[in-house]
């Protein structure tokens, strides 16, 4: 299958400087081969407007970006049961919305570990997917950030778009979830269970930020 994203799509929204890059050699040698066209050549938005925040560890010390941290280093490893097999070896990525984003990097699946319930579940079924995500989403962002434009004339439409094109893209992270605009699903009910990053994500698009 094609690449959703390449360098040049990247670097038509994000300024080539605050896109990050590895050396091979810092990367696993176990790697998923699309994660690894990505982590060389592609890169990941370092952007502090950017929903993704790339892990601070990847940039203490001299020779940056450093090697990823594993989820084996995470605070509270030992707090997390029942998870994937190999799941102490996947990458942290970073976090978005506090929420730990990490990459199988045999498989090439990206996963959340939600905010203090040390559970995962799938948040992409690849860096490629994932890494378009965050395109689509500057790609847009005159068209719901007043930090960036003074008028905002449809930013519900926005969303809705968006979430239109990422299903196209990578199902995985809607299957079975309503918007938070459904008329049909309360999420603000005290039963409804935790929204998912992404449908975090566009309901901010939804409510326009800035």
């Amino acid at each position: 299958m094609s690449p959703l994203v390449d360098r040049a799509m990247m670097e038509s929204v994000f300024p080539p400087e605050k896109l990050e890059t590895w050396e091979d050699g810092k990367l696993p040698a176990r790697l998923h081969e699309s994660a690894r066209t990505i982590l060389t050549g592609v890169g990941l938005p370092h952007d502090r407007s950017s929903f993704l925040q790339l892990d601070g560890w990847l940039f203490e010390g001299n020779d940056t970006p450093n090697r990823f941290r594993t989820c084996s280093e995470l605070d509270y490893f030992t707090r997390y049961k029942s998870m994937p097999e190999g799941w102490e070896s996947w990458l942290i990525i970073g976090e978005m919305f506090y929420d730990v984003v990490a990459l199988d990097a045999v498989h090439g699946t990206v996963y959340c570990l939600p905010d203090g319930e040390y559970r995962a579940h799938p948040l992409n079924q690849s860096l490629d997917s994932f890494v378009y995500f965050t395109y689509l989403l500057e790609l847009e962002r005159p068209h719901y950030d007043f930090t960036v434009s003074d008028e905002i004339p449809d930013s519900e439409g926005v969303a809705v778009s968006l979430r239109e094109r990422m299903i196209q893209a990578d199902p995985v992270p809607f299957e079975g979830v309503e918007p938070a605009w459904s008329d049909e699903f309360d999420w603000e009910d005290d039963d409804a269970p935790r929204m998912p990053t992404w449908d975090v994500v566009l309901s901010n698009v939804y409510e326009s930020i800035g």
